[in-house]
């Protein structure tokens, strides 16, 4: 990925983060081996020890105070300028924006001479939509090999002012092929901080599903006949050598039954919980239950208890009231013999 490009790819919503760098472009590290990371707010500010960092990744991402920070590793180190001259004075800040406006619109040059096309998020959101196309009319033998492919796109791409050669195009293809192939390997292997690919979901279109080997030889009339040669084989062997692509599907689809592994544990983990929670609010409710029927089958003993002694009262009310009327009786008798005599 080029470095102006990684801006573009990362949704707004998603916060980057840089290296800190010197004059001379080169990554700071301290004493100790850790490198400070600066964000877009300038209130986040962490540091990585570089052993937590893949050189070769193109770009990776850690979680700092629940926030995604997008961090572009390619170029670990910026190319060095062999020219003193075209150097800017560290007081000239006009001759400095100048070099960088010429930067960002001039292409630059490879070691063999060849012009390096400076790719932004618009030239690479074409061609990736260019290349799903073309990609389908070589499966379909409307175009005749990925060659012809390459020159088409460039061509799309020269129609909306990019200038661009078929050789930059199919460059570019393999760049974001590594990176893509990269991320998978590592993502699958490590549970750390996770690599990602910018322009990802057209990639997982491009590759996951693509058995068909798009990368042809350069001679027009040898491409077809070993392409042909390459499935008959494929298909005699039951594909005993898988392509890279296949791989890299096989890689995609261990990395998400491995996801699918790890959220059935999670559920399965939560649905102990929840067993043992209800046991333990059954148990609760049945201690209730038995506590309230002890406490009515003690009440109503009570009440026994209570009638008990009221009978025995009113046995006795009545015992006395008879003694009483049978004394008044007498007295009575008692009285009327007197007055009679």
């Amino acid at each position: 990925m080029d470095l102006y490009e990684a801006r573009d790819a990362v949704p707004s919503s998603k916060m980057k983060g840089w290296f800190s760098r010197d004059e001379e472009g080169k990554v700071i590290l301290d004493s100790n081996g850790f490198v400070t990371i600066t964000c877009e707010e300038e209130n986040i500010v962490f540091q990585l020890h570089i052993s937590e960092i893949d050189e070769k990744a193109e770009q990776m991402c850690f979680n700092v105070n629940g926030k995604d920070i997008y961090i572009d590793i390619v170029p670990w180190e910026m190319p060095e300028n062999d020219s003193e001259n075209e150097k800017p004075m560290d007081g000239d800040k006009d001759l400095i924006e100048r070099l960088k406006d010429e930067k960002a619109s001039t292409p630059t040059t490879s070691k063999s001479g060849n012009a390096i096309f400076p790719w932004c998020d618009a030239s690479t959101k074409i061609f990736l939509k260019e290349y799903k196309e073309k990609k389908e009319l070589v499966r379909n033998r409307k175009l005749k090999n990925m060659k012809r492919a390459y020159q088409e796109i460039a061509k799309s791409l020269m129609e909306n002012n990019f200038n661009v050669s078929p050789l930059q195009v199919e460059n570019r293809f393999k760049t974001l092929k590594r990176a893509y192939k990269n991320m998978m390997l590592y993502n699958r292997r490590n549970g750390r901080g996770k690599y990602i690919c910018s322009y990802e979901q057209d990639l997982d279109e491009i590759f996951s599903n693509d058995v068909y080997d798009t990368e042809l030889s350069v001679d027009d009339d040898s491409k077809s006949g070993v392409t042909l040669v390459a499935k008959n084989n494929s298909v005699c062997s039951n594909m005993e050598t898988p392509t890279t692509k296949t791989v890299q599907h096989n890689s995609r689809l261990e990395a998400q039954n491995v996801k699918i592994i790890e959220n059935l544990q999670s559920c399965q983990r939560l649905l102990r919980n929840l067993i043992t929670r209800m046991d333990s609010k059954n148990k609760n409710a049945n201690y209730m239950q038995n506590g309230v029927l002890q406490v009515c089958m003690e009440m109503r003993d009570l009440q026994k208890e209570a009638y008990s002694r009221a009978e025995e009262q009113r046995e006795k009310a009545n015992a006395q009231r008879e003694t009483r009327n049978s004394l008044l009786e007498e007295i009575v008798t008692l009285l009327k013999s007197e007055k009679n005599t």
